[in-house]
């Protein structure tokens, strides 16, 4: 079962692009992230169809994605560094960028 997209905050960038990261409440909610299931460059999402699936403090879930388009970037720091979603700086805690 996916959970609601709520856990994500968006933001356009100056190249066009949506950038999507976890926001407070996703963190609070899920506490630490040990693990994440990355998406691929040019996956299609749709709003509310499976987005990431990761694993957390508090749970181990799919996540529904916030926004529909083009995953033309992806932030692989997150692979090896999961717990950078933990942080409340946008610049580390972004997940992709659709277009």
């Amino acid at each position: 079962m996916a959970t609601k997209n709520t856990y994500f905050w968006t933001k356009q960038q100056a190249d066009g692009t949506i950038r999507v990261g976890l926001n407070d409440q996703g963190r609070d909610d899920l506490g630490q992230v040990s693990f994440i299931d990355l998406p691929a460059v040019g996956t299609e999402l749709t709003v509310g169809g499976k987005f990431i699936s990761l694993e957390a403090e508090k749970a181990v879930t799919d996540l529904e994605s916030p926004v529909a388009g083009t995953i033309v970037a992806v932030n692989e720091q997150l692979a090896d560094q999961p717990e950078a979603l933990s942080s409340s700086d946008d610049q580390q805690n972004w997940i992709v960028a659709v277009k």
